[in-house]
């Protein structure tokens, strides 16, 4: 279709108007979700490392500006690059931990723990009250609409030469999708197995915080993992925070420049003067994130305000792309 962006797709059978209103809920739900992961990913290094807590700030700051100037001065082949690179260095330090957690703990262990703290509904979400059916479906939805609209995943796939290649993107990242969500997840059902609750609630007191359950992991971590190997760790975890970021600031970054200001534009801009306001905005977009991302304090669970503030956009903007693909009578 020639597109970079789904609300650049959507003005050839719904018009200008749907594009940039798809512009808006785009940016407003991606700023969003995104605004909460450098204070997210500052508590687990300082849980994770022993870091004194007036460092987080700085130490984030310190990344989110590394990860700024290098996708204002180098675009998408910087993101790509540099995301490689960090994909290498995240999964040797992902799966050395993991042999460790596996070798300390023990499979025995960590099924026993789930089997004890949860019982039946650990192993089968149907049958568990804060779950059920409702949850499975809500999670199956959400990431269904995530794949087809995500428009930090949508940008590779349209950057992409051709639809083969576009299909390669997502055929040869899959397994490691999955590997993204499991392996934390062993090292979470772990922390449950070795971590005592009220451990768990002092660290919680220390950050603010009514829950502290998402500190048992860098917790358990920190205890488990020796001084050279802790090194790969953060470094992994450090890497897959500065992909993020940077993927995130292109997209939305250019969602506002090609879909929100475009219609504003009497005359197309030079390349030069359009590379220009691109920079400005992912510096805003970082500005952004430092206020919202340090300053915010997260109220409640994780996961649940991800899926919230990704709702914004994902209901809709799957909805109108499966229409214009599929339902010829679909318009405006």
């Amino acid at each position: 279709s020639g597109v970079m962006t789904i609300p650049e797709l959507f003005e050839q059978r719904f018009g200008k108007q749907v594009r940039w209103l798809a512009g808006v809920v785009i940016v407003l739900g991606g700023l969003l979700n995104m605004g909460v992961f450098l204070r997210v990913g500052g508590q687990f290094l300082v849980v994770c490392c022993g870091m004194n807590l007036r460092y987080l700030e700085i130490a984030m700051t310190v990344l989110l500006l590394g990860v700024a100037i290098y996708t204002i001065l180098g675009g998408m082949l910087s993101v790509l690059v540099t995301d490689f690179l960090q994909f290498v260095v995240m999964s040797v330090g992902l799966l050395v931990v993991t042999f460790l957690v596996l070798h300390q703990v023990g499979w025995d262990k960590i099924v026993a723990a789930v089997q004890t703290h949860h019982g039946a509904g650990g192993f089968n979400p149907f049958v568990t009250k804060d779950l059920g059916w409702p949850f499975v479906l809500s999670n199956l939805l959400t990431n269904t609409a995530a794949v087809l609209t995500w428009q930090t995943c949508i940008a590779r796939l349209l950057a992409a030469k051709d639809s083969k290649t576009g299909r390669k993107v997502y055929t040869g990242t899959a397994f490691f999708f999955v590997c993204r969500w499991v392996i934390p997840g062993i090292w979470g059902i772990a922390a449950l197995a070795m971590i005592e609750p009220s451990v768990i609630e002092k660290i919680g007191i220390q950050f603010g915080e009514k829950e502290g359950s998402l500190f048992a992991m860098p917790y358990l971590l920190s205890q488990m993992v020796p001084a050279g190997m802790m090194g790969l760790l953060v470094a992994a975890m450090l890497a897959a925070d500065m992909s993020t970021d940077s993927s995130y600031m292109l997209t939305w970054g250019s969602v506002i420049y090609n879909d929100i200001l475009a219609p504003f534009r009497k005359i197309a801009w030079s390349e030069k003067k359009g590379l220009l306001w691109n920079r400005c905005i992912i510096a805003l977009i970082g500005v952004f994130l430092l206020i919202w991302g340090l300053w915010y304090k997260l109220e409640g669970n994780l996961w649940e305000y991800l899926q919230t503030t990704g709702t914004i956009y994902l209901a809709s903007m799957a909805i109108l792309l499966i229409a214009w693909c599929y339902w010829k009578k679909a318009n405006n």
